[in-house]
């Protein structure tokens, strides 16, 4: 970005639209650039970012433990922040605990033979690398101690105090821990809005408005407003797919989490214990807080396909034709009740209860007081797409987060602006507009949609699962705030 834009629109206010937004209010470059947020508060319980957002929930894992190096880096810059916990710092008032992450994986037996025979990374490569890399980082800072091995499933079953089976090799980061997501994002809001330099809009964008190759704005729902800007940077997370044509490159997928009510005995037994993953089955336990226990799943996800008639295709056109396309897009709160959440998750969701919790506590069958979907935006890679589209002028696109973008909020909008100003480092090539095979993701051939698969070794559960299918299968019925 050569000319420092009089006007930039930043549609979204989840962790990469409100986090951007600060970050451009503390750059002298901006000063006197005009910065307006907009999304859709009033769907989403009213306030800024919309609780039907991914970046708000009860909790989230923070942790620098990836098998990518630039990932693993990254959290660990994050981590130094988190740990500043003076009430006006983004881990004070409770925002951020330290209770370690103990990360599992499953032989390899458990996977289609056809996967590994293809040669696709498995949650053990996943987690073994991720080992490695941590290892390195805690040595670096004088405490290899906090990493530690348990590497066999016996470790696991005596370490967790479970019968089930919590996975086959394993170990536990000490220097790891969770956020209450909701609250760090309200935080951060409040912060952004006391700089008095951002407004923000409270309305749903129907459209982005491009003259010819240049986008000018983006066109609201309702009123038919248009908010205009010499940039319009887009940070809508899953909604991304529904404003610019993302077939093949990102998707929404719905990640299932459940919730269950516990007494403040057995709050107290678990506040202590580190976040529990599988990598194999995505399955993964928080410590409780406020009298409930989450458990969840990083898989594969839910694909929710519909017609999409307004997204801007690849390239621009003389004329503002927009071909209709089917891709798959959240489903959540704002789009009205779902009454029950499909059987195959509950089974999950269950099973995790027995296998990630001491044997006797007997979880996995208490009743959901609470379920929920979380909408990933997934790319092939789990690497996010944060760029200049190379189809028009003046429409910045960052979305891709694949579910794993949270725990950088300390530093992730610096991060983007600096991509955005042209100074991205080894992140700018990371996280560029690449060239994609057509493999026909994202696209319907033969009535069949077919999904984006994230092939960076960290999902389980099944594939290509569509989520109203899933939900006319009959079984455990339980009401679903998705």
């Amino acid at each position: 970005m050569e000319k420092t834009p009089e006007s930039i629109l930043i549609v979204g206010s989840g962790l990469f639209g409100l986090s951007t937004a600060w970050s451009l209010t503390k750059r002298p470059r901006f000063d006197e650039t005009r910065i307006t947020v907009v999304d859709n508060a009033s769907a989403g319980g009213g306030r800024f970012p919309p609780e039907d957002s991914a970046s708000v929930d009860a909790s989230r894992i923070v942790r620098a433990d990836y098998a990518d190096t630039h990932y693993s880096r990254l959290g660990a810059e994050a981590q130094a922040l988190w740990r500043q916990q003076e009430d006006g710092e983004v881990g004070g008032q409770g925002r951020y605990t330290e209770n370690g992450f103990l990360i599992m994986a499953s032989d390899m037996t458990t996977w289609p033979p056809a996967e590994v025979a293809a040669g696709k990374k498995t949650g053990m490569d996943y987690a073994r690398t991720s080992w490695e890399n941590v290892s390195t980082i805690a040595s670096e800072a004088g405490q290899p101690e906090k990493i530690v091995k348990l590497g066999s499933r016996r470790e696991l079953q005596e370490y967790v105090g479970t019968d089930g089976n919590p996975g086959d090799w394993g170990y536990l980061n000490k220097l790891s821990g969770w956020s209450d997501n909701g609250a760090t994002m309200r935080w951060m809001y409040e912060q952004v809005r006391a700089t008095g330099r951002v407004e923000f809009v409270d309305a749903q964008v129907a459209e982005l408005v491009a003259e010819g190759r240049r986008v000018t704005g983006a066109k609201l729902r309702g009123d038919g407003r248009i908010l205009t800007a010499d940039v319009v940077f887009v940070a809508a997370g899953a909604w991304t797919g529904s404003l610019i044509d993302m077939r093949g490159r990102a998707e929404a997928t719905g990640q299932i989490l459940g919730y269950i009510d516990i007494s403040k005995e057995e709050e107290e037994r678990l506040r202590d214990n580190p976040t529990i993953m599988n990598l194999t089955t995505g399955m993964f336990i928080l410590p409780p807080r406020n009298g409930m226990l989450k458990v969840a799943r990083h898989g594969f996800g839910y694909l929710n396909p519909r017609t999409v008639t307004r997204a801007l295709p690849p390239v621009a056109s003389a004329s503002d034709e927009r071909p209709a396309i089917v891709t798959s897009v959240p489903r959540t709160t704002r789009d009205g009740e779902l009454k029950s959440m499909p059987v195959e998750a509950a089974k999950g969701l269950r099973q995790a209860l027995v296998d990630l919790l001491p044997r006797d506590m007997g979880m996995e069958t208490r009743p959901w007081c609470k379920t929920r979907l979380c909408w990933y935006s997934d790319t092939r890679d789990a690497d996010w797409i944060v760029d200049w589209h190379p189809g028009y002028d003046g429409l910045f696109v960052a979305t891709g987060d694949s579910g794993h973008g949270f725990k950088f909020l300390p530093v992730i909008g610096d991060k983007l602006t600096d991509v955005f100003e042209g100074k991205g480092g080894p992140f700018a090539e990371k996280w560029s507009w690449k060239e994609i095979e057509d493999d026909g993701a994202g696209k319907v051939i033969d009535g069949v949609y077919k999904g984006i698969i994230t092939e960076d070794g960290s999902r389980g559960g099944r594939r290509g699962m569509i989520l109203d299918e899933e939900l006319a299968r009959k079984g455990e019925g339980v009401a679903a705030k998705l």
